[in-house]
């Protein structure tokens, strides 16, 4: 009898001992990832010239190594590093530990406002006002351009709001129905072409083709392309193509002003699938686009442009001996987001007036203040 009395107690003690150690590495772990969250933010930033227009370019998954191997391919340096004011790095981390995914890190750049990876435009229960919502009070137009899925988690972020980024029939009913979007350009027939009749009406025009999108006069334009619509070889079928478009349509007879962004989606695909020259090319048409952008703010000088990254995909690690290799595919060291920082760069109004380091909620907080918007 008292060898079992000691044979519980001991498992009991075992046991006590086993929860205090777990609520260590607990506590341990919720005070580190606290120090990093903390620490990691930047001071407030604050920029005190005013914009008209804003024009923000995301490449999703784009670190600094991924320009890096861009530029090394190309054999010269690309538009964002080489025609920009000023740049600085961003931190793109999420309320969920570890890398954030682009639904998070988008929605942080859309709201000014932490998520955990997932959702979309919403936090507890709530939406949570973005900044097309923000510039539409102002009357300026809005656009929003990418090489994926319009439905997908950067372009929802800033035309939608939803629990989770797999909802993409309710983004795209929300993005027809309540967005208000003067533009619409990217991928995603499937969840459009059932809705034709009531996108299509006296000021907005559904448009699936490069060839329709050319030819149109109206205010507002969709063009939801076919999953292969969007080429990255210099064409008229490319990213570029569709940011002049875009431009063309929000600055047309318009002089309250305009808010457009344009991602760069397959960027983070390539660096999925670890394919380096697919990312190569999908990096360089977006800096294509960036070109496009700035040209348009060079001769519109109240304009900013911001170019900047949700996340880094695939911790690409170039060799020290990298300009007598050839580039490859081993020099990805993951298939998966990091929690790297990613570069930012700035043109126009607001140009050396950020710190080095922002947070990726701090975009939204720039382009509050180039708006003159009084959101936080």
């Amino acid at each position: 009898m008292a060898r079992e009395i000691n044979l519980k107690r001991e498992n009991k003690i075992l046991w006590i001992v086993i929860a205090s150690i777990l609520l260590i590495v607990f506590s341990s772990s919720l005070v580190l990832f606290s120090v990093y969250y903390f620490d990691n933010y930047s001071k407030n930033p604050y920029v005190s010239s005013p914009a008209q227009n804003i024009i923000l370019l995301i490449g999703d998954g784009m670190g600094e190594k991924h320009i890096e191997v861009a530029k090394l391919y190309e054999g010269k340096e690309l538009t964002m590093t080489s025609k920009f004011g000023a740049s600085g790095e961003l931190i793109t981390r999420s309320l969920t530990p570890g890398p954030t995914d682009s639904a998070a890190s988008a929605t942080a750049m859309a709201t000014g406002k932490k998520v955990g990876n997932g959702r979309i435009g919403y936090y507890s229960g709530s939406n949570l006002k973005n900044f097309v919502e923000y510039s539409q009070e102002l009357s300026k137009k809005t656009g929003v351009v990418t090489t994926k899925s319009v439905t997908d988690a950067t372009p929802a972020a800033f035309s939608s709001h939803v629990k989770n980024r797999s909802q993409q029939e309710e983004i795209a009913l929300q993005q027809i129905r309540n967005s208000n979007l003067d533009v619409l350009f990217g991928l995603g027939q499937a969840f459009f072409e059932q809705y034709e009749d009531e996108i299509d009406n006296e000021t907005r025009e559904y448009c699936v083709s490069f060839s329709e999108l050319s030819q149109t006069q109206k205010e507002k334009v969709y063009c939801i392309l076919p999953d292969d619509g969007i080429s990255t070889i210099g064409n008229d079928r490319t990213l570029a193509v569709l940011t002049d478009k875009a431009l063309d349509i929000l600055s047309k007879d318009n002089n309250d002003g305009f808010f457009l962004m344009v991602e760069g989606a397959k960027i983070d695909t390539a660096s999925h699938e670890n394919n380096i020259q697919s990312m190569i090319n999908e990096l360089t048409a977006f800096d294509d686009a960036v070109a496009v952008a700035l040209n348009f703010a060079s001769a519109n000088p109240n304009t900013t442009v911001l170019v900047v990254a949700d996340h880094e995909t695939g911790r690409i690690k170039i060799p020290a001996d990298a300009e007598a290799q050839d580039i490859s595919d081993d020099w990805y060291k993951t298939k998966n987001h990091t929690i790297r920082n990613v570069p930012y760069y700035i043109y126009g109004p607001g140009t050396g007036e950020l710190p080095s380091i922002l947070d990726n909620s701090d975009v939204f907080v720039v382009m509050c203040q180039l708006f003159e918007i009084n959101s936080f």
